[in-house]
């Protein structure tokens, strides 16, 4: 008599071989007869029972009868001839795809404390520490020494590949197990859609039973997982998808766009006007420092509320009061759950210099802005007073007598009446002048000194000459108004009102106006400096004029607050016009210290271009100093003229070529900075992938053009999106007819996997089973149990 079961063949079975076992009769009966004749038999043992007379109760009558029908159905089994049928088979593949890609070294923050934990006790399950999204692919999969893989290799051909940049298959020394702790997180690209497929084909013909994807679903070339889903449906192959990481946008600061003036004057402000941008920190409150390399110190801070996704501009200050080249560095403070840290701070060079600028301070008679000016400008100052080293006076006095000429030694008898003298100023500060003391020649020269040579002029205005006497004058296109519609107090009036200036927001953002050292602190000051009396009302100004203060509470007749202090450019060069003479009001209980700060930065904005130099006319510049974009990125240009007195007047005056290699050519036209007269700039947006060159078209510069070369690239970068692709995972897992899994759920995937075709690959002898012992053991046994039963119950 042969076994029911022999397992006497599995030690034969090489890897990724199966064995299938079948029964199955030797002949077979037409069904209807077997039921015919069953039902036949159990009417014939019933009837016999119910008419065999003894004592015995019909339960017991019943009970002897299927037993007397069980002799029967064995009888009937033996005679189908069962055997058992065997066959060796090759198991169906199980293909395992892990994702190597650099993405998944990212160490994820799990918003549930039962996830984390989770995640912590899959880790130690497989030794491993760091929560990296490839250690928990690693821990999965090696854990208890390989559970799961021990388990899914009784059921399934086991195939393994790593799946980034490409599809391979997993190599290495050492078994799997090794060969899985050995895997890292060097691919500098994911291409899954692409890799899917290439796994799929190389199992061309082969049985497969699914696919296991371990990934974050970031795919950046090519196409996505879910693309390639439908392929892998056609196949028959679907996809068990286990989503690794945390797929909330992962929480970031990012700083970019610093800009900052290359070049200052010691001790005035420099700002550095910053991007910061924010996700998944949306509320909170962020500081953002400015430091300086060679100190360890803060130069400046700012507390931002992040407000969404979008980027918020921050302004940093700071007053270098020392000459030389630093190094300067604005930085957001890391917060906690951060991925990525490299892009919470940017540099920028910055060169401190002490130049001397050459002022020409002229005034028609001795009032009190005159006197504090040149009490400011021309005294002797302490070495620690940058205005000591950085201001070379001279002074006209129309009304002095002849021997103060000789008297004060910065004071000269006549106003410059030679081109070449006038124009070896840097600044002209013109007060209420008579122009009626002035050549035809002068008053030319002073225009031409704006317009051609590129040099500032404050014009202060006074009740007398300054700017009324000036009509029809060469110096009347100078003045960012009307002179017609000007109007001055009547000389007798008695002004018991006083007002506060209040800068405006273009103000503010010009260097003269930052008295504090941050944009905050100079609002408060202006805020707080002593009133004025006297102003010129004039409303009606130029196309150019650009407001920096107004009048708190006058309006004109559109309804607009009256200038103050206005400024234009003319030709090359700048006009600040002063319509109060009353600055040196804000001595009052302060001193020097903010008229004096005020002055020297006006004088010292005016003269920019002398501190700059003459090496080049204009640089263009990328905010991105390796020119390294990616697609999606925009590309900031700026071109800044190094001599202010080159840049073109038009607010649209300067056009650059964009040409990317292997295509066309486009002129992009950049707009005018409003607050700096030497900067245009624009952004370059939805660039496709390829190397770019940019250089100026317009205006004509000396020499080479100005250029500069970036490139865009695809894709954009296995950090620039961190999280999870979730929504693709499951698309991919549906669009299959797989599923799709997380940590906290992947302890169902052994029981959801199907089992697959297992393809027949020889054949072993088949075995009897109607002759096996435990047919006839029954037989006896059932017997047996009857003649017990029969008699006891009187039956025999």
């Amino acid at each position: 008599m042969a076994p029911l079961i022999d397992t006497s063949v599995t030690h034969l079975l090489a890897q990724g071989e199966g064995l299938v076992t079948k029964v199955l009769p030797t002949w077979v009966l037409p069904p209807g007869l077997v039921v015919l004749a069953a039902l036949a038999g159990a009417a014939y043992v019933g009837y016999n029972y119910y008419r065999e007379r003894g004592m015995a109760g019909w339960k017991m009558r019943a009970g002897l009868g299927l037993i007397r029908f069980a002799l029967l159905a064995i009888v009937v089994l033996m005679l189908y001839g069962w055997m058992r049928h065997r066959h060796k088979t090759d198991l169906p593949d199980l293909v395992i795809a892990i994702d190597d890609s650099e993405s998944m070294a990212i160490e994820d923050q799990y918003p549930s404390e039962q996830l984390r934990t989770a995640v912590a006790q899959l880790l130690a399950s497989a030794s491993l520490s760091k929560p990296t999204r490839l250690h928990l692919a690693q821990a999965l999969l090696v854990e208890n020494d390989g559970e799961l893989l021990a388990r899914l290799r009784e059921r399934y051909n086991l195939k393994f590949f790593r799946l980034g940049g490409s599809a391979r298959v997993l190599s290495g020394e050492g078994d799997v197990l090794d060969r899985l702790r050995q895997l890292e997180p060097q691919q500098p690209t994911s291409e899954l859609g692409s890799g899917l497929r290439d796994i799929l084909e190389t199992q061309r013909g082969r049985p497969t039973a699914a696919m296991i994807l371990l990934t974050d679903g970031i795919t950046t070339v090519g196409r996505s997982l879910s693309e390639a889903a439908e392929y892998a449906r056609r196949k028959n192959v679907p996809l068990y998808v286990v989503g690794l990481g945390n797929e909330e946008p992962a929480r970031d600061l990012r700083l970019t766009d610093l800009l900052a003036s290359e070049m200052v004057f010691v001790d005035d402000v420099a700002n550095f006007d910053v991007k910061l941008s924010a996700e998944g920190f949306d509320g909170e409150s962020v500081v953002v420092r400015l430091k300086r390399e060679d100190q360890a110190g803060v130069l400046d801070e700012q507390t931002v509320v992040l407000q969404g996704p979008g980027a918020q501009s921050v302004r940093l200050s700071h007053r270098p009061g020392e000459t030389g080249e630093f190094e300067y560095t604005v930085e957001v403070e890391q917060r906690k759950g951060e991925i990525n840290f490299e892009n919470n701070r940017q540099s920028q060079q910055v060169a401190v210099r002490d130049e001397t600028i050459r002022v020409l301070l002229a005034q028609g008679y001795p009032n009190y802005e005159f006197r504090y000016l040149k009490s400011l400008l021309g005294r002797q100052l302490k070495k620690s007073d940058p205005a000591a080293k950085s201001i070379e006076l001279t002074t006209v006095l129309q009304e002095a007598d002849l021997a103060y000429a000789t008297q004060d030694e910065t004071a000269e008898r006549l106003f410059p009446v030679n081109r070449e003298e006038l124009f070896r100023y840097d600044v002209l500060i013109l007060g209420d002048l008579d122009p009626s003391m002035l050549s035809k020649s002068s008053l030319q020269d002073i225009s031409d000194f704006v317009q051609e040579h590129g040099g500032g002029v404050v014009f202060i205005a006074g009740p007398r000459s300054m700017p009324m006497q000036y009509r029809d004058t060469p110096l009347e296109s100078l003045f960012p108004f009307s002179i017609d519609l000007a109007s001055a107090p009547p000389p007798d009036a008695t002004i018991l009102d006083s007002f506060r200036m209040v800068p405006t927001p273009l103000g503010l953002a010009t260097a003269p106006f930052q008295l504090g050292n941050s944009d905050s602190d100079s609002y408060e000051t202006w805020r707080k400096l002593p009133g004025m009396y006297w102003m010129l009302e004039t409303a009606d100004l130029r196309p150019a004029a650009r407001v920096l203060a107004e009048h708190p509470t006058r309006t004109g007749a559109d309804g607009r607050r009256l200038p103050v202090i206005l400024m234009q450019y003319v030709g090359a060069g700048k006009v600040v016009t002063h319509l109060t003479e009353e600055t040196w009001r804000w001595r009052f209980r302060a001193g020097d210290y903010y008229f004096a700060r005020y002055w020297i930065q006006l004088i010292r904005y005016l003269s920019r271009v002398k501190l700059l130099g003459q090496s080049r006319q204009a640089e263009l510049t990328l905010d991105r100093s390796d020119g390294a974009y990616r697609r999606g990125d925009p590309v900031y240009v700026r071109l800044r003229f190094v001599d202010e007195r080159q840049a073109p007047p038009q607010e649209d005056g300067v056009t650059i070529i964009l040409e990317r290699e292997g295509g066309r050519r486009k002129n992009v036209q950049l707009a005018h900075d409003p607050s700096n007269r030497g900067v245009f700039e624009t952004t370059l947006s939805n660039l496709a992938e390829g190397s770019y060159r940019i250089w100026v078209a317009t205006p004509t510069l000396e020499g080479k053009p100005p250029a500069e070369r970036f490139v865009v690239t695809a894709p954009p970068g296995e950090t620039a999106r961190v999280e999870m692709d979730a929504a693709d995972l499951r698309r991919a897992a549906t669009v299959s007819r797989g599923k799709f899994y997380q940590v906290a759920n992947v302890n169902r995937l052994l029981d959801d996997l199907p089992d697959g075709r297992q393809v027949r690959i020889e054949s072993l002898p088949p075995e009897p089973v109607w002759n096996h012992w435990g047919f006839p053991l029954a037989f006896v046994g059932l017997i047996v149990a009857e003649w017990l039963l029969r008699k006891r119950a009187g039956m025999l």
